[in-house]
């Protein structure tokens, strides 16, 4: 068996979609499955072969997109080394501090070091782990709900009537990816016949065809699959690269579902594979699978697999026999499950003996001298990207909230919505004379009690406005210095006094409590689903 490496680079963000967790938020992978990787070349292969609808009626076609070929995940790459990354087995913890690696399958970490778990992607370069990570941004969407009604009412407006709001996370552009086609030379020869060997562009992901899914795709030369040598020991260890489907299992049960991996080995070869029963012998974690299927335009139905970064060990008894090194690489090189054609199942030896781990530290970035002018146009594109961000939390927390509005509450966030007024100027001013005069007896009273927001009533960030109390600046970390590139470009141009200092602008409380009371009026009294109104 052979194989060919896929480069991917985004030319745009890249949604590829994942479970979320809010009706706001349209979250993305942070990788190519094998799935979206065999959709790529199936369009390819349909459009340069001329096939049309009718391209289940190409041998050609069938062969190799059901069954002759593996379409293997595509993970980012180190820039540095330019090495494929891989999802790090879950057994490997890191020091707090960083300073150092151990593997729990390999032994215990030490007491003293605060070790916890190392998770993402890693490029592994003999016994040096790179860590890789996947650059993302946040877009915000109104929606137009009279686009099918032919109005045109919103379009002219240029705004959303009734306040519909949704959020992208994508893929940030400019960045690699690169997976594999794994197959028979002849099926390998045969789709490089037909696709051609140069690069080609394509589009993938959610809202392709408008800002998001161009991607540029470079499919390297036919090689051997490099597989490292099988060990003779009688423990050994393996991870899961990709998401395993097991046949017959209990789902989430990782001891049940490995077990049809130990039956794939002892049927490949002379037998006497057995799981480790030792302690911290597996560490494994479900995944959710759920895809589109853009023939069927629908989605499937979803599933449960252990999950990429899965590691367990394995015993050999009985000793090495001739052939059972060769079989034990067929395996890993076609992969164990189901549905293997898109990458499911893939397989490694895994060794976490000696680890290390290197960090890419960039330079400092010097700041540049920047006339008055040019440093008030730096801050405001900065503030531009915070409030952008801002209004995501708050269309989250308005849906988190739901639950506490009572049955009239959407009046009180019109009202709440109109004092605010059109423009951020003495907001905060204007918020709290209202919040002072209205007593707690009274029907606004009453909701500003009852509605929470992180287990706060709604009165206590309106009545005394302390910025560094509000629902945003308690998630200053996680949610807005995550974006590396921000705080890159505001210490480039000498303009980063920090996110603190710009989260008390009265511009960021208008946009938060604004998005926050819009949305909120527009769910108030609305039904969930499968419940009663909220």
């Amino acid at each position: 068996m052979q194989m060919m490496k896929v480069r991917i680079q985004t030319k745009a963000p890249m949604i590829l979609s994942a479970p979320g967790h809010t009706s706001v938020m349209t979250a993305t992978q942070d990788s190519f499955s094998g799935s979206v990787l065999r959709g790529i070349f199936a369009a390819r292969f349909i459009e340069t072969a001329a096939l049309g609808n009718a391209a289940h009626k190409d041998d050609g076609f069938m062969r190799l997109f059901y069954g002759g070929l593996r379409f293997v995940d595509a993970y980012p790459m180190e820039p540095l080394t330019q090495t494929r990354a891989i999802p790090l087995p879950l057994s490997v913890q890191r020091s707090k501090d960083g300073g150092a690696i151990c593997d729990l399958m390999y032994g215990d970490a030490p007491r003293d070091g605060g070790f916890k778990s190392m998770r993402g992607f890693a490029a592994v370069c003999g016994k040096e782990l790179h860590p890789v990570a996947v650059q993302k941004e946040i877009r915000l969407h109104i929606s137009r709900s009279d686009l099918k009604s032919g109005s045109g009412e919103e379009r002219l407006a240029g705004r959303s009537m009734d306040g519909g709001i949704y959020n992208y996370e994508a893929i940030a552009q400019g960045q690699s990816f690169e997976g594999m086609i794994c197959g028979a030379e002849e099926e390998l020869r045969l789709l490089c016949e037909t696709i051609g060997t140069e690069a080609f562009s394509c589009y993938a992901g959610r809202s392709k065809y408008t800002q998001y899914g161009s991607c540029e795709i470079t499919v390297m030369p036919v090689e051997d699959i490099p597989l490292p040598p099988i060990p003779t020991e009688e423990r050994f260890c393996l991870r899961f690269e990709t998401p395993f489907l097991p046949h017959r299992a209990v789902p989430g049960d990782a001891r049940s579902m490995l077990a049809e991996v130990v039956a794939a080995l002892n049927a490949g070869t002379s037998g006497g594979f057995l799981l480790a029963q030792e302690r911290r012998s597996i560490y494994a974690q479900a995944e959710d699978i759920d895809n589109f299927v853009g023939v069927w335009g629908m989605r499937r139905p979803r599933e449960t697999a252990l999950g990429s970064g899965t590691v367990f060990a394995v015993r050999k008894t009985g000793g090495w026999q001739p052939g059972d090194m060769a079989a034990v690489n067929t395996i890993l090189c076609g992969g164990v499950g189901r549905r293997t054609e898109e990458g499911f199942g893939q397989l490694r030896i895994w060794d976490g003996t000696g680890l290390c781990c290197i960090e890419q530290n960039p330079p400092a970035l010097a700041a540049r001298e920047l006339c008055a002018e040019s440093r008030r146009i730096a801050e405001q594109i900065i503030l531009a990207h915070i409030i952008e961000q801002i209004r995501v939390l708050a269309a989250e927390d308005a849906g988190r909230a739901r639950r506490t509005f009572p049955p009239d509450a959407a009046h009180a966030f019109a009202r709440l919505d109109s004092v605010l007024g059109a423009r951020p100027q003495a907001a905060c001013e204007r918020m709290r004379e209202l919040i002072l005069d209205t007593k707690k007896e009274m029907p606004l009273g009453k909701m500003l009690e009852k509605v929470k927001i992180e287990g706060r009533p709604l009165r206590s960030y309106l009545e005394e406005v302390i910025h560094e109390e509000m629902p945003y600046a308690a998630r200053e970390r996680q949610n807005i210095t995550a974006d590396q590139d921000l705080i890159d470009a505001g210490k480039e141009v000498g303009v980063w006094g920090g996110v603190t200092s710009l989260l008390k602008r009265e511009e960021v409380f208008y946009a938060y409590w604004h998005t926050f009371f819009r949305f909120a009026r527009k769910t108030a009294g609305q039904t969930e689903k499968g419940g009663a109104s909220a």
